[in-house]
């Protein structure tokens, strides 16, 4: 593998790390909380039926799940999205040297970063916000699931369209102009997505007896933090790709007299 292949992996890599981390420290303490309180209702709900509660077969412990196969599936991802951001870096850069435009590569590199942010992560995440895993229907995983993809697909193809209109217009326009334009068009067509895709709302809520109430509802607080903190950790590994293709792009400059191009 070249260096320049190497180099592609690096800023993924890097930033699946830093985002296992945060993950490992912030919001694992609240998926057990969500898995403890799904067990509570399951005991309950079988009382109230009048027979046992089966507490099943786990294939992996809760060590496992949260040590090695959070920290494979979260390193993994990071990779994927650092290739991802590297072609988008690539292809972006050259369209705007074939005009004629040399753009500051970290500048170009932050910008991006936070761009993708955008339209990979938050704006679909207005819509469908993170849940614990024991949040939610078995009944309406597939639909959730394809709203969800059909939502994010949508984002990503309307962010490179409004990408793609705001430097053809810019030329007739103005930079600001254009920019202008292509956000507002791009919000305009994520605001009507929105409006028209379904909407799940499928928080546990309090569960009664004959008695009276026997639990309350999923707790707020947990799933007010389990949200931002995903969200926060997903902004995070972003953030940690675009600074480290940023440091890396530096590197050549500095040791060498041609600097290297990372599109190769």
């Amino acid at each position: 593998m070249s260096l320049n292949a190497v180099r592609l992996l690096v800023p993924g890599a890097v930033a699946g790390i830093v985002s296992y981390a945060f993950s490992r420290v912030m919001i694992e303490p609240l998926i057990g909380a969500a898995v403890d309180y799904e067990g509570v209702r399951e005991h309950a709900e079988a009382q109230l039926a009048g027979g046992d509660h089966d507490h099943g077969h786990e294939v992996f412990t809760r060590a496992v799940q949260e040590n090695i196969g959070a920290a494979v599936g979260v390193v993994v991802f990071g990779i994927v999205m650092g290739v991802l951001f590297a072609v988008a870096y690539t292809v972006i850069r050259t369209v705007l040297e074939r005009r004629g435009i040399t753009p500051d590569p970290t500048g170009l590199t932050l910008a991006l970063s936070a761009g993708m942010f955008v339209a990979i992560v938050l704006v679909p995440s207005l819509k469908y916000p993170a849940n614990p895993p024991t949040v939610g229907l078995e009944d309406t995983i597939g639909a959730r699931s394809s709203s969800f993809l059909a939502i994010t697909v949508i984002s990503v193809v309307g962010a490179c369209v409004a990408v793609a209109a705001g430097m053809a217009w810019s030329r007739r326009w103005g930079a600001w102009r254009a920019t202008a334009l292509a956000c507002g068009g791009y919000a305009a067509v994520m605001l009507c997505t929105m409006a028209l895709l379904p909407s799940f709302h499928e928080v546990p809520g309090p569960l009664s007896g004959p008695d009276g109430l026997v639990l309350g509802g999923f707790p707020a607080e947990v799933l007010a933090e389990f949200r931002l903190y995903s969200l926060v950790n997903q902004a995070l590994m972003w953030m940690v790709i675009g600074v480290t293709w940023a440091c890396l792009a530096a590197v050549p400059r500095m040791s060498a007299k041609e600097p290297l191009d990372m599109r190769r």
